[in-house]
């Protein structure tokens, strides 16, 4: 998954290939799961080029808002008010809301026939949910950084596949409750 996650980036010039080539190497893993063997260059390419500008358009969105604040964390940390304190804690759950609704809604259009401001609103709910489930979610987004930060060859190799499968396995209880709902 990780090699055809970097081969759909780069064809999209990195830029216009992160927010697709995401989509598309998380509907192979929906489709496939363990099954490595059923995973194709060529279904993913399609899946690649499907929405393409739609999907783009959803992927800066929630990046454009995460720069947009974390941004204003740095500006944040140059007064020096106690009172900034409280912005700063804000503000950074206001970046784990944004990054985690990003991954949440990737996974949900991914698993389920559903519009984009729909999975924005089951994303949220799921965000929500489970506090202590969110906070195992965060925790784990964190010491996969940390990993790819400590070793940038896991970047490479490992990270974006891992991740995937990360995400996906700390929504199972949300696609259960989806489930039990429909």
């Amino acid at each position: 998954m990780t090699i055809f996650f970097w081969v759909y980036t780069l064809a999209g010039l990195v830029v216009l290939g992160i927010g697709p080539a995401l989509r598309a190497v998380t509907e192979m893993f929906m489709d496939n799961q363990w099954q490595y063997r059923e995973y194709h260059f060529k279904a993913g390419w399609r899946q690649f080029k499907t929405d393409f500008w739609r999907v783009n358009l959803h992927a800066w969105t929630f990046l454009g808002i995460i720069a947009i604040l974390v941004y204003n964390l740095y500006l944040s940390t140059q007064l020096k008010f106690s009172w900034i304190l409280i912005i700063q804690f804000l503000i950074i759950f206001a970046i784990a809301l944004t990054f985690s609704m990003g991954i949440f809604t990737l996974l949900l259009r991914s698993r389920y026939d559903v519009s984009f401001k729909n999975a924005v609103k089951l994303a949220a709910a799921q965000f929500f949910d489970n506090f202590p489930h969110l906070l195992l979610f965060l925790v784990a987004t964190i010491a996969v950084i940390a990993a790819a930060a400590k070793w940038p060859g896991l970047i490479l190799f490992l990270a974006p596949g891992t991740y995937i499968v990360v995400a996906d396995w700390f929504s199972r209880k949300w696609y259960t409750k989806i489930d039990q709902l429909l």
